[in-house]
């Protein structure tokens, strides 16, 4: 009898130790295959394509599988999607927000399910994230106020800010403050956000310092491209084409045109491949109860952030063919497009 009670004890006992290892071996296994939800705010924007696509790349290096939603800038939708998302178990959810604040709720949901969050571009300031790719937007805004100060040392300037309640703008706005609002050496007659970095509003702004100050403004330190197109028009009207300061940023097709033409002088790109890669690299890392490295920390609103700050590089006339062939990702803009067919300089 106490013979059959070992064997018995012996039997639950591998039947125990080998039930423990399959939970480890399929723990390992998500380890090493892991799944990461992605919740993207918006398909309006054609870069966001690019930023998925560079995920995918970097997701296919690591074995990993991406799950991804599209919120088309609906607040309710992107709730609604996270918690389907959630309800997948994935390994680690990245998200770019549709509402800065709204979704400091996805957050803490995520958490109280034990995944972990990495915001994507655009901050969250309701709940701590676990990590934060972000632009350099203080580098962004350091460019475009320094090639307006190299055109003009001693200029008048309107400052043309992106969306008030945009942690983006503010934190490039920050650098025309820095440099040109407090700089006594030059003028500002402008320095105003426009609420949803709206071109039209940037054109009638545009309009109304260029008719007050009888078209003596030597630039227009503008915080997106989309703005850039609305004060080209103004610019073109006047006959100020080339001849005052226009930014931008984002390296827009359109845009890229009128920096060819010199109606613009610069716009900014953000290097989209090494956000995608990072995202996905600090997702992996997450899953195997890694640390991703980080470049600094970031207070968003709700605590201190491991943060990996996205390279950005300026984009003028002379550096057009390089950005083209070289910088751009694939697909994002050709040389017909920007100086039409079979008029490239580039050759």
């Amino acid at each position: 009898m106490q013979a059959i009670r070992s064997m018995a004890f012996c039997t639950a006992a591998s039947m125990i130790a080998a039930a423990a290892a399959l939970t480890t071996d399929i723990a390992r296994a998500d380890e090493k295959n892991p799944t990461i939800a992605v919740a993207m705010k918006t398909q309006v924007q054609r870069r966001w394509a690019f930023d998925v696509a560079a995920m995918e790349r970097e997701a296919k290096k690591h074995g990993a599988k991406l799950i991804v939603q599209w919120a088309n800038d609906d607040p309710a939708l992107q709730a609604s999607q996270v918690e389907n998302l959630l309800s997948q178990k994935p390994d680690a959810l990245i998200i770019v927000p549709v509402d800065s604040q709204a979704a400091g709720r996805i957050v803490r949901s995520a958490h109280d399910q034990g995944v972990p969050v990495i915001g994507y571009d655009v901050g969250i300031t309701t709940a701590r994230l676990d990590y934060f790719l972000m632009r350099n937007n203080k580098r962004v805004g350091e460019l475009q106020a320094e090639g307006a100060l190299k055109m003009a040392p001693k200029g008048t300037f309107a400052l043309v800010k992106g969306d008030p309640g945009n942690d983006v703008a503010q934190a490039i706005a920050k650098e025309y403050d820095a440099r040109i609002l407090n700089n006594n050496n030059v003028k500002v007659v402008f320095n105003q956000f426009i609420r949803g970095w709206d071109p039209k509003a940037a054109l009638s702004n545009a309009e109304n310092v260029l008719s007050a100050q009888a078209d003596k403004v030597d630039g227009f330190v503008t915080a997106n491209d989309g703005m850039a197109l609305g004060i080209s028009q103004a610019l073109k009207a006047r006959g100020l084409a080339g001849k005052v300061y226009l930014s931008g940023l984002d390296a827009d097709a359109a845009n890229l045109q009128l920096i060819a033409q010199g109606v613009q002088t610069m716009s900014v790109w953000t290097d989209l491949d090494d956000a995608g890669s990072s995202a996905v690299k600090a997702a992996v890392a997450f899953a195997r109860k890694q640390k991703p490295s980080h470049m600094t920390e970031v207070d968003l609103g709700a605590g201190k952030v491991p943060t990996h700050l996205v390279k950005v590089i300026p984009v003028t006339k002379d550096s057009l063919c390089s950005f083209i062939s070289k910088d751009a990702p694939k697909g994002w803009v050709t040389e017909a497009d920007v100086f039409g067919a079979g008029k490239s300089p580039c050759r």
